[in-house]
């Protein structure tokens, strides 16, 4: 079965991140696009377009000092519509939080207009992030 091309573009997406690459971030997202935070993390909430992702998820690396490890436990996507199951670690002050995150694309031609983040963190992930 072969792979749809929308998840190469989530892969591009998560690497630009991580190397705050706004260039590559500018093609990947429509002018338009939103970035919604769900769950106890220190970005809950609506952010438009790139600047304002890359300021909602700076939040996690400016907090950790960069102490984060993603892996990507499933990708599928179609013309329309992607999803994204997460594992990820984070250290913080000599603790470790473990968390799944699920995302939510939408995509407009190719690229992503709208993302949701909802993370399944457990009951101490706010005191984490405090």
């Amino acid at each position: 079965m072969s792979t749809h091309p929308n998840v190469a573009v989530i892969d591009r997406m998560t690497q630009a991140i991580v190397e705050n690459d706004r260039e590559t971030l500018s093609r990947i997202f429509t002018d338009d696009m939103v970035f919604h935070g769900r769950g106890p993390i220190p970005f809950a909430g609506d952010h438009d377009g790139v600047d304002g992702l890359l300021a909602a998820l700076g939040t996690v690396f400016a907090l950790t000092d960069g102490d984060v490890k993603l892996e990507q436990l499933s990708c599928l996507a179609d013309d329309e519509w992607g999803a994204e199951w997460e594992h990820a670690v984070f250290g913080r002050n000599g603790r470790t939080l473990e968390m799944n995150d699920s995302f939510v694309y939408r995509f407009d031609d190719g690229r992503i207009r709208e993302m949701w983040f909802i993370a399944a963190g457990p009951a101490e992930a706010a005191s984490f992030w405090a």
